[in-house]
């Protein structure tokens, strides 16, 4: 009797820890809309702003491709994620996934499910930021704009 009296008493001060603002705040991330937002600290030779100067529409570029394609097949924004996280996860970021060919990496097993539709965006992207800013902005880049976009939108 004494165990079932110590579970009940444990699960009402969880659900009361749950549901007083006070104590839930250590148990659950709350929405932060109303804080002021701050740039966290950066290392050293890097920047928020690095195509500010190169290619200041390259952001507007970006987020109009995504909006527009999105509009037509709201199923890129998880090939977007997909693509960034084969891309970026095992090495770092360096675009090598966007690459096509016999040797290249979207023949190896996991890559061969991307969605192709995805990778033609990031494509169309990519010509149109290089057509207004030459190739200045990397391939990694725009699919890191075009995927942060797809999952803000």
């Amino acid at each position: 009797m004494v165990s079932r009296s110590m579970g009940l008493l444990l699960t009402f001060a969880a659900i009361a820890a749950l549901l007083s603002p006070a104590l839930s705040a250590r148990f659950i991330s709350l929405p932060t809309d109303h804080l002021p937002i701050t740039a966290p600290p950066l290392a050293d030779g890097l920047a928020f702003d690095l195509y500010s100067d190169s290619c200041p529409q390259l952001e507007t570029i970006v987020r109009s491709a995504v909006q527009a394609a999105l509009q037509q097949e709201i199923a890129l924004a998880a090939g977007l994620l997909r693509i960034f996280f084969h891309d970026c996860f095992p090495q770092g970021c360096d675009a090598s996934v966007l690459l096509s060919g016999p040797n290249s990496e979207q023949n190896e097993i996991p890559n061969q499910t991307l969605r192709q539709s995805a990778l033609k965006l990031i494509e169309d992207i990519r010509a149109a930021v290089h057509s207004a800013c030459g190739a200045k902005v990397s391939c990694a880049d725009i699919t890191t704009l075009a995927t942060r976009d797809a999952v803000v939108a």
